[in-house]
């Protein structure tokens, strides 16, 4: 199966230089349908704001940063990243126009991982297994379980879950197609026989209220994936309510952390078992979705469990390799 590309209509002054621009970069093998969406709200902000615009002006450019100044500088800077790749695209073809100085936005921030430990697992999950019915959000205490557990048991990424299709879920055999993830690589994720189970109870459930759906994990509104915001603000009340007396204001436990906890505990666990790590890197290298190890570098934290072990596995190594150091002054 192809990984999916969305077609989108832009109607702008600039709308044809957008289209093409999404064409080439889809004719150099990238699906480029986050960006694409990107560059749709940016379009539709041109039609109605400077309806007579034919090229990218500084005036544009600052108009759409605005859209965004309120919001995190990581989200900021997926943003603005399309629009002056299209500004460089559009100045190639010889038509005047403004580009964003690359320090606009400055660089992505980047996060230590919080490597979640068992006691903060079981207190998230106690949360997510009874959430209430909701009038706003009616799915979402049946689609929580499933969703957070796949984030945590299989180190999916946020946007993996949410883009999931029926068609992409083999109950049956227990495997889930990843169509669109970072490296655009399409592959395949393996369930448990628990998680198996878990799923196949939720799509009795949600086919009954949503019937004919595209979407494995449906938004409310619309056949359509759930916002990655929406996902956003259920974990930020979850963590809320699991943590009372911790201040989470710093962006101490994210969704992506469970990401970085699956990678964890599955290279703890390699050593623990005595299974050489360095046969199984590439493997797991390409189960995360990466396209090479140094990807997987970032992912592979340690936590402090694991130096007993590690030293301990060592030792033998050390006592051949390091001579043994004699003080002569004794």
């Amino acid at each position: 199966m192809a990984v999916k590309i969305y077609e989108y209509d832009y109607s702008s002054g600039i709308g044809e230089y957008i289209t093409s621009f999404v064409k080439q970069k889809r004719a150099v093998g990238y699906p480029y349908n986050e960006s694409a969406r990107i560059l749709l709200r940016f379009d539709r902000m041109i039609k109605e704001e400077f309806t007579d615009a034919l090229t990218i002006t500084k005036q544009i450019v600052d108009h759409w940063i605005s859209y965004h100044s309120e919001k995190h500088q990581n989200t900021l800077l997926r943003n603005i990243t399309p629009v002056r790749q299209l500004s460089r695209y559009m100045d190639g073809l010889g038509i005047g126009t403004y580009i964003v100085p690359g320090h606009i936005p400055d660089k992505q921030i980047k996060y230590d991982p919080h490597i979640y430990t068992k006691e903060e697992l079981m207190k998230l999950f106690a949360v997510i297994d009874n959430l209430p019915v909701s009038a706003f959000s009616p799915y979402k205490r049946y689609i929580a379980p499933v969703l957070f557990r796949l984030y945590f048991l299989c180190g999916m990424r946020l946007s993996e879950g949410i883009h999931l299709e029926v068609e992409d879920v083999d109950l049956c055999n227990g495997i889930l197609t990843i169509q669109e993830s970072k490296s655009w690589k399409k592959r395949r994720i393996f369930l448990s026989e628990e998680m198996t189970g878990m799923a196949r109870e939720y799509e009795k459930i949600i086919s009954e209220m949503v019937p004919d759906r595209k979407m494995f994990f449906p938004a409310v509104k619309g056949n359509r994936p759930i916002h990655p915001g929406s996902i956003g603000l259920w974990f930020k009340q979850i963590r809320k309510e699991a943590f009372k007396n911790i201040d989470c204001s710093d962006q101490r436990m994210r969704i992506h952390d469970f990401r970085h906890t699956y990678a964890t505990e599955r290279l703890n666990r390699w050593v623990e078992e005595d299974i050489d790590v360095n046969i199984m890197y590439p493997y797991f290298s390409r189960y995360l979705g990466h396209s090479n190890f140094y990807d997987t570098d970032y992912y592979l934290k340690l936590v402090p469990s694991f130096y007993p072990e590690m030293n301990k596995k060592m030792k033998s190594l050390n006592d051949t390799v390091l001579p043994e150091v004699i003080d002569e002054n004794l």
